[in-house]
């Protein structure tokens, strides 16, 4: 499994070539949007897990985690131009490659939000038999630093 770190040493290397490509600040920080921060959006399961007192749905949504987003960001970089030089694109391949090829999923389509949808975001396409096998949110927010 990818943890925070693999992902930031990841991204740490696509923004180092960006900026040997382009020489610029914008292009050299796309990387760490798309291949490093955007597993922000662990924190709408961690949410969910929590508030909903640490019940078990058997669900995984992770809302940014999809193949579908590929697009999107090929269209948003040609509407940007050069500012970001293909970093947005580069940094999200990097990230879902990883994750596709590191994370114990149960099907290859697992990193397809369109997939997780029909299958009501069941936690099983990630070989966790529930939520609560997941370590990171077991624990209190406070101690999210631990995982990296």
């Amino acid at each position: 499994m990818a943890r925070p770190a693999v992902h930031l040493i990841v991204s740490t290397g696509l923004a180092t070539l960006q900026w040997i490509r382009t020489g610029r600040l914008l292009p050299a920080l796309a990387p760490f949007l798309t291949g490093f921060l955007i597993d922000a959006d662990h924190l709408v399961d961690l949410a969910r897990y929590q508030l909903g007192g640490r019940r078990t749905e058997r669900r995984i949504v992770l809302p940014l985690h999809g193949w579908e987003y590929v697009p999107v960001l090929v269209l948003l970089e040609r509407i940007l131009g050069m500012r970001c030089a293909g970093g947005l694109l580069l940094g999200y391949l990097g990230h879902l490659s990883l994750d596709q090829v590191t994370n114990t999923i149960t099907h290859p389509l697992a990193y397809f939000v369109s997939f997780r949808w029909q299958r009501g975001f069941a936690s099983s396409l990630f070989n966790h038999p529930d939520e609560s096998a997941v370590d990171w949110m077991s624990g209190s927010i406070f101690d999210l630093w631990k995982q990296f």
